[in-house]
């Protein structure tokens, strides 16, 4: 019996309720014609009070502004009317949904029967979706039915993701992206690591193309797949620097003339407007057409066929869809995989008009490769590694430039990166003696600021940690019985650096 007289006073209270509305309707109706009537009133009264004790032509004038008075009036009364339709339509719009909404509430999904106890449908309340059912039976018996209402709450998500996903890719486009706008960077694999990283300079990442496909016939080095170069592991545990025989020596010269030409194209390639991923595809292109690997590609995940550093990046910047500008300088890393050796080399750049480049910086790059040169210069049988530094770091110095120590030199040839480590600034820590066969790169980075550096949350990028400008050149060498051989040398083709090199050619 409590049970029917619950039901029965809660079927009750749903006929109140609509009842109440829509006297509810009904008075704030007359209240709102009440206000407006109050309103009209007041204008009809403005418009008696003239002054009769004007001449005639005051009398013509207001007959002439009353006519106008009595426009603006009917213009005013027809406004206020429209727009107290709109008011009452909305406020019984408003309350129909709410009593709807109650009776729903109130009903079973299922059975539409009242309900006295509500068990919800958990899809449904976690979408904050109104459906109640009277009891598990109901629920199950009503499953099939109520399953639409999941379906549709399904394809109205994938929609929106699908919207979301094409605005998306929209904003992560080369032609739209902002690369001052953030907002977008979380739903790209790459751009999502730098959401809240803060820059030292004005230089940003840019969204990346796919990997640089390579075909199967090129030989490929130990690390191509996996990523991980297991035979420098290996070769880490020994201390010994590796003596190079006169084979070896032959192979590792053809791959430095290869990286050789392959620069030299890519140098070719530099102008404003040209992202740095499109020189990445061509050089992959030269590189793949000339039967060799780019040995920069998956090397501990590295993601391209070269390395582009522009402006305060120091090292290893990645190259992007960031189109190049007049004025930005521009360091290019080509390594090269060819007859199972490895050749490394690179070089910094003007962009577009060098008058657009700040004095400093073309001193920067002109100090860069001076002190390659005269460290150069030097080596021979005899010498040690630790000298290199001292020299270049002493030349840099009058310049009133700093030295990179976060990167050193290396060995080359069998392996990517072998002994000897090879630091570029004065007082430093090298081992080894010069020997013949021996062959390894010098590359100083050297900054026009503070030497120290920050590595960005791709973990290759390097960049000066305040900002300012970096350029960097690199030789792989030999050493012979009588001296060196700059294996990579600059030819008689080479594009010029825009600066007097005093003929590299003089060193060999």
């Amino acid at each position: 019996m409590a049970n029917i007289e619950d039901i029965e006073k809660q079927i009750e209270n749903i006929k109140i309720n609509s009842d109440d509305n829509e006297n509810f309707v009904s008075k704030n109706k007359n209240s709102l014609l009440n206000g407006v009537n109050l309103e009209d009133n007041e204008i009809r009264n403005n418009d008696k009070s003239v002054d009769y004790n004007n001449n005639n032509e005051n009398d013509t004038m207001n007959e002439k502004n009353k006519h106008v008075n009595n426009n603006e009036y009917s213009n005013k009364e027809n406004s206020n009317n429209n727009n107290l339709d709109e008011q009452i339509i909305n406020e019984t719009l408003n309350l129909n949904e709410k009593v709807e909404k109650k009776n729903e509430e109130n009903l079973c999904s299922g059975c539409k029967k009242v309900l006295i106890k509500k068990l919800s449908c958990p899809i449904c309340l976690k979408n904050k979706i109104f459906s109640y059912f009277c009891n598990q039976e109901c629920f199950k018996s009503s499953w099939k039915e109520h399953q639409k209402i999941h379906e549709n709450m399904n394809k109205e998500d994938n929609d929106k993701e699908d919207h979301k996903k094409t605005i998306v890719k929209k904003h992560l486009s080369p032609e739209n992206f902002d690369p001052t706008n953030r907002k977008y960077w979380a739903y790209d694999d790459h751009l999502k690591n730098f959401v809240n990283f803060k820059f030292t300079g004005d230089v940003r990442p840019w969204p990346l193309s796919k990997i640089n496909h390579v075909p199967s016939h090129i030989e490929r080095p130990d690390y191509a797949i996996s990523s991980i170069p297991e035979s420098e592991l290996i070769y880490k545990r020994k201390s010994d620097i590796y003596v190079n025989n006169e084979e070896e020596i032959q192979r590792i010269r053809e791959a430095c003339i290869l990286g050789r030409k392959t620069l030299d194209y890519a140098h070719s390639l530099v102008s404003p407007g040209i992202t740095t991923d499109e020189i990445d595809k061509k050089v992959h292109e030269f590189i793949i057409e000339n039967n060799a690997y780019p040995s920069t590609l998956n090397y501990y995940k590295f993601p391209k066929s070269c390395c582009t550093s522009v402006n305060e990046i120091v090292c290893h910047g990645i190259p992007d869809y960031r189109p190049l500008k007049s004025g930005d300088i521009i360091n290019i890393d080509i390594s090269v995989f060819y007859k199972g050796v490895h050749s490394d080399l690179n070089e910094t750049y003007f962009v577009g008009d060098i008058n657009d480049v700040p004095k400093e910086g073309k001193e920067l790059v002109e100090t860069c490769y001076f002190s390659l040169m005269e460290a150069i210069k030097k080596c021979k049988p005899g010498m040690f590694y630790k000298n290199i530094g001292t020299l270049i770091d002493a030349y840099v110095s009058k310049k009133n430039f700093s030295v990179v120590r976060s990167y050193s030199g290396h060995g080359v040839g069998k392996l990517f990166h072998s002994n000897p480590t090879i630091p570029h600034f004065k007082k430093n820590k090298a081992v080894g003696i010069m020997k013949p066969g021996h062959i390894f790169t010098i590359e100083p980075m050297i900054n026009q600021g503070h030497y120290s550096d920050v590595l960005w949350p791709d973990q290759w990028t390097s960049a000066t940690s305040d900002g300012k400008l970096s350029a960097q050149f690199e030789h792989t060498l030999l050493i012979t019985n009588n001296g060196v051989e700059i294996l990579t040398k600059r030819t008689q083709d080479s594009p010029p650096l825009g600066f007097d090199t005093k003929d590299e050619l003089y060193y060999n």
